[in-house]
C-alpha cells in the first residue's frame, strides 16, 4: 500500500496543479484586465495601471468587484476603481 500511496501522491498534486492552471487560463481569456492585476498581486511584482490619461505604476495589494487597491514607493495605499481603468501593463 505505501508504494502505491508515493506514486499517486505526486500524480494527484500534478493534476490539481494543472486544473488550477487551465482554469486560470480560462479566467485570462474572460477578462484579461482582471487576470494580469490578480498576477501583480500574486508574483508581488509592479504593473502600470492607466486611468483617464495618467499611468500609475504600482503592485496591487487586491482586488475585488469595483476597486483595486494597490501600493508605489510614493504611496502605501492607491484605491483605482476598476471601471475607470483604461488598460495595464505588466512589468514581468
Amino acid at each position: 500500500m505505501p508504494q502505491i500511496a508515493r506514486f499517486l501522491a505526486p500524480l494527484l498534486l500534478s493534476a490539481l496543479l494543472a486544473g488550477s492552471t487551465l482554469a486560470a487560463d480560462a479566467a485570462a481569456e474572460k477578462d484579461p484586465l482582471r487576470a494580469v492585476l490578480l498576477e501583480s498581486k500574486e508574483k508581488n511584482r509592479g504593473v502600470a495601471i492607466h486611468a483617464n490619461g495618467v499611468s500609475i505604476n504600482a503592485v496591487v495589494v487586491s482586488v475585488d468587484e469595483r476597486y483595486v487597491v494597490a501600493r508605489s514607493q510614493q504611496s502605501s495605499r492607491i484605491v483605482i476603481r476598476l471601471d475607470r481603468i483604461d488598460g495595464v501593463s505588466a512589468f514581468f
